[in-house]
């Protein structure tokens, strides 16, 4: 038996073809991970939810993938930043598309998003959002923007079609 946490995809509510299917890790504490989820999943997309680092490596070390990262700036007990880092150190994930969610920051919190969007662009973050309130149509607005043109599931699909030819 292992202690090592096993993370799960979540079946989109309105499954989309696989072609137009992304898988969307999201990054965050249980109650944000819920709502960020369920937006995801009501927009045809896999959700992967993890509250902590090594439950979002245990994901992504194994045979899965995740076409866009969704991370909270502000991390209960772990660094947004060593996430990062430790994610575009490796060939696997270094292109993944990482937004940075300030998910109702709290005043300390958006006194800070300057700062830390800056930092988070610097270790190779793609966008950042700040949400004082949560709004699932400005989220899944925002990680459109960073949608692949194709998920990495079909592209590693048509890869191996093209291998067996």
């Amino acid at each position: 038996m292992t202690d090592e946490p096993k993370v799960e995809p979540a079946t989109p509510k309105n499954k989309l073809p696989a072609k137009d299917t992304f898988r969307i890790l999201i990054m965050d504490t249980v109650e944000h991970t819920d709502q960020l989820k369920k937006a995801c999943k009501d927009a045809g997309h896999d959700v992967v939810a993890a509250q902590t680092i090594k439950e979002a490596f245990s994901f992504l070390d194994g045979k899965d993938h995740a076409d866009v990262i969704v991370c909270a700036a502000y991390l209960e007990d772990e660094s947004m930043f060593e996430f990062l880092k430790r994610l575009r150190k490796n060939p696997i994930h270094k292109d993944s598309m990482f937004l940075t969610l300030a998910l109702a920051p709290g005043p300390i919190g958006a006194g800070a998003n300057t700062s830390t969007e800056n930092a988070g662009r610097l270790l190779g973050a793609d966008a950042f959002v700040s949400m004082p309130v949560f709004d699932p149509a400005q989220l899944i607005s925002e990680i459109k923007k960073l949608l692949p043109r194709v998920p990495m599931l079909e592209r590693d699909k048509q890869t191996e079609r093209k291998a067996s030819e």
